[in-house]
C-alpha cells in the first residue's frame, strides 16, 4: 500500500480542498452549541472534513 506524503498540514488541506473534501467555516459561531451541531451533522452525512 503507497502512504500519501505531505510536506505539511498545508499540503494535506490543500488535497482535500480540490477533492471538495474540505468546508471551510468562515462565519462566528457559538463554541458551545452551533460548532457541535454543525461537527456533528456533518458527521452524520458523511463529511466533509471542517476547518474552523
Amino acid at each position: 500500500m503507497d502512504a500519501m506524503k505531505y510536506h505539511d498540514l498545508r499540503d494535506f488541506l490543500t488535497l482535500l480542498e480540490q477533492q471538495g473534501e474540505l468546508k471551510r467555516i468562515t462565519l462566528p459561531e457559538d463554541p458551545h452549541l452551533e460548532i457541535t451541531e454543525i461537527a456533528d451533522r456533518t458527521l452524520r452525512a458523511g463529511g466533509p472534513a471542517l476547518l474552523l
